[in-house]
């Protein structure tokens, strides 16, 4: 995470190419928004970025993974000038790292894990993040864990969590860490041995199952090399960390770490680890390699990737990996696109100093601004949405907030949106009754007056009418 960030400063000029919706962008910087966290302390600051948009560019969320405030947040189309907080525990700081069309949340919660203490040999229960959703509704549920999950190294490395999920929610994808053994501390005593491996949820029946995990990465793998992807009978691996997930759930894309400590773009298909580029090639020498940061709606993976050209200078290469299997270079860094292809997203973008991720059409893109604090720079979450992805909001505003009556030749038609209608007649008795989009015939009834009771979101509507 934080390498994408040593590139803002030289990408800050870049911007968006190709065809943009009819309409003026809007910028919202929420750094400046009030927080308050667990114990009631507030601060004047948000930190963070919003780390991913839903494919539809409903909904935004993120997380403050840099000053440990404990601050996760949620962002709604329909108040594009508000963000929702739904974490403040520093103690145990949660993260929400992608949400779907229909607004579920992956990311971590605070749990706890029983576990022996290596040292006294004291079963312990250890508080810490676990991989977590949160349903649309508002409530957490812990995702699966295998036994030998490390609480311990969970709580002190925050890298416990659910990083992405499939637009529909069926597939997330994440990493945490599992107990590998015991070694001995330089400091005396025992430390716990532990890895951080990527996994697969997938929905069946209505719940989470963890389905894969990849503890055995880097056997049986690909490297592209002359144009296709050759097989490697095995590839040094030590961290994979996730970035994104396609739509189909078949490709997880993020960072490999390699035994030597170098960074690689890559991901993982099929159970194989795929390497886009090698840090240990001897003539292609680099240890700040780079990652793959997303893949987009159509299937393209987008990165970076840096060589060595000399003692602490790097030659930056930018590229996407296209849907149909082609490495082809650029010469920005693109962070996202549309599912289209019309439209390609770079570091920066319309007052947005670090771009994460755009909507499918490209109306919503999402990330941080840069801020100044405590003597430094910081990002604060922000994003860009198009006033035209507001016209489907306002729309639907308009008809839920117009609940009326109208009546005419006999025919009563209530509008707007609501739950139930009761019609009555003068002596208080009700004649007849029904539920949205009902049309009341009141033919057969007297002439006279007669009130309407609607029962809406926000309380009951009297109007009157005669007949």
């Amino acid at each position: 995470m934080k390498k994408q960030l040593l590139f803002t400063a030289a990408l800050s000029l870049l911007a968006a190419t190709g065809v943009q919706a009819q309409g003026e962008n809007h910028l919202e910087s929420f750094f400046n928004t009030t927080y308050t966290d667990i114990d009631g302390q507030s601060s004047p600051g948000v930190f963070g970025v919003f780390n991913k948009v839903s494919g539809n560019g409903k909904y935004a969320v993120g997380y403050d993974d840099q000053m440990n405030s404990g601050a996760v947040f949620l962002w709604n189309v329909e108040n594009p000038g508000e963000i929702t907080f739904i974490g403040n525990d520093y103690a145990c700081p949660g993260a929400a790292c992608d949400v779907t069309n229909d607004g579920l949340i992956v990311g971590a919660y605070k749990g706890s894990v029983e576990e022996e203490n290596i040292n006294t040999k004291e079963v312990e229960t250890v508080t810490c993040p676990v991989p977590a959703y949160r349903t649309p509704e508002g409530e957490w549920k812990h995702l699966p864990i295998p036994a030998d999950y490390s609480g311990s190294k969970a709580a002190g490395m925050m890298l416990s969590m659910a990083r992405a999920v499939t637009s529909d929610g069926k597939t997330i994808a994440g990493h945490f860490y599992v107990r590998t053994g015991v070694g001995e501390s330089p400091l005396g005593g025992l430390v716990e041995k532990a890895q951080m491996i990527p996994v697969l949820w997938q929905l069946e029946d209505g719940e989470y199952v963890l389905k894969d995990d990849f503890r055995k990465l880097g056997t049986n793998s690909l490297l592209y090399k002359d144009g296709e992807l050759q097989e490697v009978k095995e590839t040094e691996y030590s961290v994979f960390y996730i970035y994104g997930l396609s739509e189909d759930g078949k490709t997880i894309v993020g960072m490999n770490t390699s035994g030597t400590g170098g960074f690689n773009p890559a991901f993982i298909r099929d159970g194989k680890l795929v390497q886009l580029f090698d840090c240990t090639d001897p003539d292609n020498p680099s240890f700040d390699g780079g990652i793959c940061n997303n893949v987009d709606a159509a299937g393209n993976i987008y990165g970076y990737f840096n060589y060595e050209v000399g003692d602490d200078s790097y030659s930056s290469n930018y590229f996407v990996y296209t849907a149909d299997g082609k490495l082809e270079f650029t010469d920005t860094w693109y962070i996202c696109g549309t599912k289209d292809g019309q439209t390609k997203f770079t570091q920066s973008y319309e007052g947005l100093s670090n771009v994460m991720d755009c909507s499918d059409d490209g109306k919503v893109v999402v990330g941080g601004t840069m801020e100044s604090a405590m003597g430094g720079a910081v990002n604060g979450p922000g994003v860009v949405y198009n006033e035209s992805v507001l016209t489907g909001v306002e729309r639907v505003d308009a008809i839920r907030n117009n609940v009326g009556i109208d009546y005419r030749g006999g025919l009563l038609v209530v509008t707007g949106e609501y739950d139930r209608a009761d019609v009555y007649n003068a002596q208080g008795a009700l004649v007849a009754t029904g539920g949205q989009g009902k049309a009341f015939s009141m033919e057969g009834n007297p002439a006279g007056a007669y009130i309407v009771k609607v029962t809406t979101a926000d309380g009951v509507k009297s109007y009157k009418f005669a007949r």
